[in-house]
């Protein structure tokens, strides 16, 4: 009987020492009406919002250790940013920074910040409204996780990743054998559905991680939502979650208004809603609702097909990759002063502006190597969650998930940073704007891919 006793004992402790916790939490980050909107080459003074804008924490605990996911309804993040977030959180909560993952929506509808690159003059965010908001946005991050740490309750875990398939496009398809749009905004009906080339991929994954309170009468606590496509859907100058935002009221309208919805997006950085067939699509927030309502039906059509998690204690693993910076010639930098002084003066195509913007960013900055974090974090043996500090290709993401030893794999860009586009190898001779934005040379997206599947299988094998 003592050793039943002392039996039944170590079991209540291990029970209570691997209890998983939750909490969820949101801040309104709205910056005031004039602070420019993002997502283009001009300065576009914001002049009214359309929905508000939130920094929006998930932190999950066990057996003593955390982890933080943040999702902001901006275009990207910014070094500085992500760095005085982080110490903050972990002067506030006891969370280290490698335990931190911070990506953005990409909500062309969200504010600019300032990056301390020529971008800054182009877009407005040497602006005093757009270098207040930057200074802001670490403490109200901070306090986003803060409040989701002092709201960990018992909870569990379920996830699934649904498809959807008719809702994402890749805009470097062909309009005839070797020639794409002249930029991308130039759609135009692919020269042959049948021809390998004008059938570019997508990735149609819709990741969920659903988060509700354990015992009887479960409470929704937060969704995790995993989706890859450009948020370019409702333009314009006002303030907007874009059709990020849309999928977070659809699925609160079925779990309740005190769900916490984090949207991160996947490798999108040469996917957009664009449909070349469809002649009559348009933009505008009545078609943001149509988009976030279809992915969030998506999710919500398999919601029966979500799986418990067997969870366990936060891991995590982070790395710092230097990128080559692209090479620039005394010509190339010529001709890229003559078209910036032309910025704003005279009109001129997305990629020209693009291409003197990159080289002489390059310029300014060629002893300072390229950083890039990839960090990846997992708290279950079927689901891991890696962070991209860039606009990265859906091949790249289609190759990280296929090589990951997770069962599921979320991948959130623009996370921790942002370094630009990343293409995959075989695009930089196909040349147009993604390509001629990007600072890193060929090959760099791969080495990122190869960082973080290596990463995953140390954790992986770390529990195995």
């Amino acid at each position: 009987m003592k050793h039943l006793t002392v039996f039944l004992l170590l079991c209540a402790v291990t029970a209570q020492a691997g209890e998983f916790k939750t909490g969820a939490a949101q801040v309104d980050i709205t910056p005031p009406v004039g602070t420019p909107r993002g997502g283009g080459y001009a300065t576009i003074p914001s002049v009214g919002v359309l929905d508000p804008l939130h920094a929006k924490a998930i932190v999950v605990e066990q057996d003593g250790a955390k982890a933080a996911f943040v999702g902001l309804d901006v275009a990207y993040t910014t070094r500085p940013v992500i760095t005085a977030a982080r110490e903050l959180i972990a002067e506030q909560t006891g969370i280290p920074p490698e335990r931190v993952m911070i990506s953005a929506t990409h909500t062309h509808s969200g504010p600019v910040q300032t990056r301390n690159s020529l971008m800054d003059k182009v877009t407005g965010a040497d602006k005093p409204l757009a270098v207040e908001f930057t200074a802001k946005l670490p403490a109200l991050i901070a306090k986003a996780v803060a409040d989701a740490n002092a709201k960990l309750t018992p909870a569990r875990a379920s996830g699934h990743v649904a498809r959807e398939e008719n809702t994402s496009f890749n805009r470097r398809y062909w309009v005839k054998p070797g020639e794409m749009p002249p930029s991308v905004a130039g759609w135009k009906v692919p020269w042959s559905p049948n021809d390998q080339h004008s059938v570019p991929p997508i990735d149609p994954d819709v990741g969920v991680c659903y988060f509700e309170s354990a015992g009887k009468g479960a409470k929704p606590l937060a969704t995790y939502f995993n989706f890859a496509m450009h948020p370019t859907v409702v333009g314009g100058s006002k303030f907007c979650t874009d059709y990020c935002g849309c999928v977070a009221k659809r699925l609160a309208e079925f779990k309740g208004p005190d769900m916490v919805t984090l949207f991160a997006n996947g490798c999108c950085g040469n996917l957009n809603q664009g449909n070349p067939n469809w002649q009559g699509q348009r933009g505008g927030l009545p078609e943001a609702e149509r988009i976030g309502t279809v992915l969030a039906g998506a999710a919500l059509r398999d919601w029966s097909k979500l799986q418990p998690l067997q969870t366990y204690a936060p891991r995590a693993k982070s790395m710092m990759v230097t990128l080559p910076r692209r090479k620039i010639t005394d010509e190339e930098v010529a001709e890229a002063r003559r078209i910036f002084d032309l910025i704003g003066k005279k009109k001129q195509t997305i990629p020209v502006m693009a291409n003197a913007v990159c080289i002489l960013d390059t310029l300014a900055k060629k002893d300072t190597p390229l950083e890039a974090e990839v960090q990846v974090i997992a708290f279950s043996d079927d689901l891991a969650i890696v962070a991209l500090p860039g606009e990265i290709f859906v091949e790249l993401g289609l190759a990280l998930k296929k090589a990951s030893p997770f069962k599921r794999t979320f991948i959130a860009e623009l996370a921790n940073g942002s370094i630009g586009y990343i293409p995959n190898r075989s695009a930089y001779p196909e040349g147009n704007y993604e390509v001629v934005s990007a600072r890193c040379v060929a090959g760099s997206g791969e080495m990122l891919v190869e960082a973080a599947v290596g990463m995953l299988k140390d954790l992986h094998s770390s529990v195995h």
